[in-house]
């Protein structure tokens, strides 16, 4: 499966996965935002929502200034 983080394709052997399960692969733990095909996901909805073939995902990390 071919999905295309932050623009970048990522090759994966699954068909799908969950987004908590994508994103413990690339090794993020705390502190983001998540979007899928341009639509966010609440944290509370990472473990049911399904990532598939060609999907789009944006990782979004706050950024403090002033």
């Amino acid at each position: 499966m071919r999905v295309f983080v932050n623009g970048e394709a990522k090759e994966f052997e699954r068909d799908s996965l969950s987004l908590k399960e994508l994103l413990e692969e690339l090794g993020y733990k705390e502190g983001f935002a998540v979007a899928l095909n341009e639509t966010f996901v609440l944290k509370s909805k990472y473990d049911t929502t399904l990532v598939k073939n060609e999907d789009r995902v944006d990782i979004v990390a706050p950024v403090q200034g002033g």
